[in-house]
């Protein structure tokens, strides 16, 4: 029998003995040894992760996701770092289905709600069925809303469901970040856009001021 090497298989051949094979190819594998060869598919099955696109915050107005569509059910933003300019401010989210010319920003286009809890195990919640955007981190014009001094930072992921469908484009928020007061919050918040419109586009800012900071990666999950 031949003596493989690292990141070699053995493969049948026909002189009646295994032989070592090399691996090549990307979406399809193809392993061969020269003479015999196996053709395994290594793409990735419905439910895996794919990455799509990445974004930096440096002194950004907003973080914007465009080309949303009908190939992903299920789009992911994971962010990390966040920090923004403005103390005592919060994380919100808008929608867009025009690719991202405009985003929806009227008095009543969300409705969400929002629980969270700090460090200390105290527990509160906030909800509004009219609001201009859907609250990500903090709650706007409490005693938790996100911090900008040192390491007052927050990471978390952002769920958007099945937005491309016409339908209401549900969106669902987990986080954890330190408050002006240099307290750790946890918040889960949920929420969803008032129209039953196609959204192909997401937008991430502050209700005031800049994101100081912050990396972000958008992914998408098929369901085939």
């Amino acid at each position: 029998m031949e003596s493989v090497g690292d990141g070699k298989v053995l493969i049948g051949s026909g002189a009646g003995r295994p032989a070592a094979a090399n691996i090549t190819g990307d979406s399809n594998v193809t392993i061969t040894n020269g003479t015999n060869s196996i053709e395994v598919s290594s793409a990735a099955t419905g439910g895996a992760l794919t990455k799509i696109s990445t974004a930096t915050a440096s002194t950004s107005a907003s973080i914007d996701f465009t080309g949303l569509t009908s190939s992903y059910f299920l789009y992911i933003i994971r962010y990390s770092n966040l920090q923004p300019a403005t103390d005592a401010t919060t994380l919100i989210l808008r929608t867009s289905t025009d690719g991202g010319s405009s985003y929806d920003s009227g008095a009543s286009d969300y409705s969400w709600s929002l629980f969270q809890a700090n460090e200390s195990g105290s527990e509160s919640g906030s909800a509004d069925t009219a609001d201009s955007s859907i609250t990500v981190l903090g709650v706007a014009g409490g005693s938790d809303e996100m911090g900008s001094g040192a390491n007052e930072m927050g990471c978390g992921n952002i769920y958007i469901f099945n937005p491309s469908a016409a339908k209401y484009s549900f969106v669902f928020c987990q986080g954890t970040y330190f408050n002006e007061a240099t307290q750790l919050i946890t918040n889960y918040s949920g929420g969803y856009r008032i129209s039953a419109a196609d959204v192909d586009a997401v937008q991430l800012l502050m209700d005031a001021g800049n994101i100081s900071i912050g990396d972000f990666v958008l992914y998408g999950v098929s369901n085939t």
